[in-house]
């Protein structure tokens, strides 16, 4: 099992934030969710747009939670208008029954910056580099990169390339392949992954074909989560970028579920989102995963009870289509 990483002051906890929002957040209310000592949820919105509503849904994504902490990041603020808006956001917490252990503000998630204690005496501190920490590291060693800010996350997920010529050839190599058709391009999946190197786009149209007409197929696919559940997201992500409609919102669900189950939430939240805005451009899109998934986003449901669709995946990949996945690392469940 992975060792816990101890976080051991306030300047630590802010500079965790952006590892653990895979973004570095700017104009933006951060709530994290302890357990005791164990990190339960972490939630953002903008600046000034939390309410009532969301702060409900913030606490009632985990029934462990002992307490919260606010973190208000902003610039070009002045001090009245930060101070007002923890005042406003701690208010809600507090009425909807949490239990707020301290609320700070740091103009900027930056090694150098002044983070001030707003519940207090107004103590001051410096938030570390957020590459030095023990968490930055561990990000970097699992592979996982940090978006400079939310729309170069956002950014991950838009369409790039649309599919035109390598459609046709997918349909034709199904129909040659056969029944070989799902287990070749699984087996070429966790190639990919097991080796972290970039699909094509013949490939992309092979597997946006495969993912809309085989669920059993597309269930295996799930199966490569266990391989490595960042690579596995990236690799859905590229795919995703050169598909369009019904193939795009299929590949982007099964992105966002890898980045679910890696315990990364925004991520996948920003996945299903692309995926839900591309269903609208057709009504033959199958979203039921899709609206399952975003359910249990919502529900706070804990990325292991996820993983169990992953584990599922490896059995369909073995005995439907004799293809041998890695079995479950030993920190998998």
């Amino acid at each position: 099992m992975t060792e816990p990483i101890k976080i051991d002051n306030t300047g630590e906890m802010i500079a965790a934030i952006p590892a653990m929002l895979s973004f570095v957040p700017s104009q933006s209310v951060v709530l994290v969710f302890l357990a005791g000592n164990r990190l339960s949820h972490i939630v953002r919105t903008d600046f000034g747009e939390m309410d009532h509503p969301l702060v409900t849904a913030a606490i009632n994504r985990s029934d462990d939670t002992d307490g919260v902490y606010v973190i208000v990041v902003a610039d070009n603020r002045t001090f009245h208008e930060v101070l007002d808006e923890s005042e406003r956001v701690i208010a809600m917490l507090l009425g909807a029954g949490a239990d707020v252990w301290g609320s700070f503000y740091t103009p900027s998630i930056r090694g150098g910056e002044t983070w001030t204690d707003l519940r207090g005496l107004f103590e001051t501190g410096t938030v570390p580099d957020p590459a030095t920490t023990e968490v930055g590291a561990a990000t970097v060693l699992n592979g996982r990169t940090i978006a400079r800010d939310r729309s170069e996350l956002t950014a991950r997920y838009r369409r790039k390339d649309s599919v035109t010529v390598t459609d046709r050839r997918a349909r034709a190599a199904k129909e040659t392949m056969g029944d070989q058709f799902a287990s070749s391009i699984i087996r070429e999946l966790a190639e990919l992954v097991s080796t972290r190197t970039a699909p094509d786009a013949a490939l992309a149209a092979r597997v946006g074909l495969l993912l809309t007409t085989d669920i059993h197929a597309r269930d295996a696919i799930l199966g490569l989560a266990v391989i490595d559940p960042n690579v596995a997201s990236e690799t859905m992500e590229a795919i995703a970028s050169t598909l369009r409609t019904r193939e795009r919102v299929a590949a982007l669900t099964v992105a966002g579920f890898f980045a679910y189950v890696n315990f990364q939430g925004p991520s996948a939240g920003i996945a299903f989102t692309a995926a839900r805005e591309e269903a609208t451009q057709d009504p033959r899109c199958d979203t039921r995963m899709l609206g399952l998934l975003e359910e249990a986003l919502t529900a706070g449901l804990h990325p292991t009870m996820i993983r169990e669709l992953a584990d599922t995946g490896v059995r369909i990949a073995r005995e439907k289509f004799r293809v041998e996945l890695p079995a479950p690392r030993g920190d998998w469940s």
